[in-house]
């Protein structure tokens, strides 16, 4: 039974970073929140992780970019994107929908 218990206790404790970030599914959102409130001591457990990733982001250098650079940026990843998903027509059919579907994307 201890074992038992410790195995979920782990298990839950390894869900504290998806829950803070919002990466758990609803389902497994709501089963977590209705084992804190069974476990309060383990919001203590949240509160630290809360505040290492607080701290974690405060050491990151923060990066400033104008819009002008950002919007550049974000435009080359795009084409790159596109470009790496692109396909070669296979027909004259093919060519006009690959034209279209680029054309539209712009």
């Amino acid at each position: 039974m201890i074992l038992e218990k410790n195995n979920d206790y782990l298990s839950y404790e390894k869900k504290i970073i998806p829950y803070l970030d919002g990466s758990l599914s609803k389902e497994d959102t709501s089963e977590f929140e209705a084992f804190v409130l069974t476990h309060p001591e383990f919001e203590e457990k949240i509160k630290t992780r809360q505040l290492e990733i607080q701290n974690l982001k405060q050491m990151i250098p923060v990066a400033l970019i104008s819009q002008e650079a950002l919007e550049s940026i974000q435009s080359e990843m795009r084409t790159s994107v596109f470009n790496l998903l692109k396909e070669d027509p296979k027909g004259l059919f093919d060519n006009f929908r690959i034209r279209w579907e680029e054309w539209r994307n712009r």
